[in-house]
């Protein structure tokens, strides 16, 4: 289970890094800067180390069907609840704290890419993972992965408790039924991609690559849902859905490893649990340094380059001081104070 862990705490690190130099390279003037000198570099990191959010779609459902293994999901909405209460708190103090970032930098950033005062209806949008449904502008980046992961997490869990049996047979060929569908059809329609249907191609592929090895059956559902994902590719090739691909048959054929902690393993997987929240602080971190910037009139591509490797190691920093600090107390009374209140309903 550690060496499993471990391969998970890769991806999840090597994921989020791509993510945020990816926003690095889209937003600011230390970007525009940059792509003077290192062209090349800066629309690679732009248009192909955004893909690297596959990976954590395959991650997120395989963690997640791994929380479900053998386990019956007797009250799907206590279920999804739940992840609310997992998702929620440490994303809107992340939003606040980039709203704080927004105001402080307006007057000295006038580009399109910064979001617009927010109002009192946009902020409870996103507070119930549902501003893009309503067509509410994003207050940050990350915004609209969260809200995606969780309506992705709810229909597993509708599934889960749908098709549960005690053979699990069902489940996983419903689960793949939905994940063909997707790969088939709705992950080839762009304006689905406010919705977990569209996602569910790579999310449905690390629940599958999950369950693989708890049976027979579900190896084979696994690798037969392998072959139709083959398949639609070659009906349209998408470079999205062949790294899900490649990430899921990964997680289901790696070979096993000695199965202790190393100082490297403890370092991985610390910058792996920081991941959720260095990927909801660091647009606020490129808010300040492009005021900054502004402020200063830089204009060197090297000076650039160094100041966003600054701001990098600063996110990531920021990343693990909020989640040692702040998410992990916080999910900590949050979890007590919702069992308090579960437990006042059920008797």
């Amino acid at each position: 289970m550690l060496e499993r862990s471990f391969t998970v705490d890769v991806l999840k690190v090597v994921a989020a890094q791509f993510i945020v130099w990816h926003h690095f390279s889209a937003y600011g003037p230390m970007a525009d800067t940059m792509t003077l000198a290192w062209p090349q570099l800066m629309d690679w990191l732009y248009r192909s180390a955004r893909l690297a959010v596959q990976v954590f779609l395959v991650v997120g459902g395989y963690l997640a069907a791994q929380s479900v293994m053998n386990k019956p999901i007797k009250h799907p909405v206590m279920s999804v609840f739940k992840r609310y209460l997992r998702l929620a708190p440490i994303y809107l103090l992340a939003l606040a704290l980039i709203s704080l970032a927004v105001s402080v930098s307006r007057h000295s950033i006038h580009a399109s890419w910064l979001p617009s005062v927010p109002t009192a209806w946009q902020f409870v949008a996103h507070a119930l993972l549902a501003h893009d449904l309503l067509g509410f502008e994003a207050l940050s980046s990350g915004a609209w992965y969260v809200a995606v992961d969780f309506q992705l997490y709810a229909v597993l869990m509708v599934l889960c408790h749908t098709l549960q049996s005690d053979k699990h047979k069902g489940l996983s060929i419903g689960v793949a039924l939905l994940c063909v569908v997707s790969m088939w059809h709705f992950n080839r329609v762009d304006k689905l991609d406010i919705w977990a249907i569209y996602f569910f191609a790579a999310y449905g592929l690390g629940v599958l690559a999950a369950w693989a090895k708890r049976s027979k059956s579900d190896t084979a559902v696994f690798w037969f849902t392998v072959l139709l994902c083959i398949g639609a590719l070659w009906l349209e090739y998408r470079t999205r859905l062949t790294l899900a691909l490649v990430t899921a048959v990964w997680l289901v054929i790696k070979p096993k490893g000695m199965v202790h902690w190393t100082p490297m393993k403890r370092v991985v997987h610390r910058l792996s649990n920081s991941a959720y929240v260095l990927f909801l602080t660091h647009f606020g971190v490129i808010v300040l340094f492009s005021a900054m910037w502004n402020t200063s009139h830089f204009y060197d591509p090297d000076m650039a380059m160094a100041l966003t490797l600054f701001a990098w190691l600063c996110s990531v920093g920021i990343g693990l001081f909020l989640h040692e600090k702040a998410e992990i107390p916080i999910h900590h009374w949050v979890s007590q104070q919702s069992k308090m209140m579960f437990l006042r309903l059920t008797n």
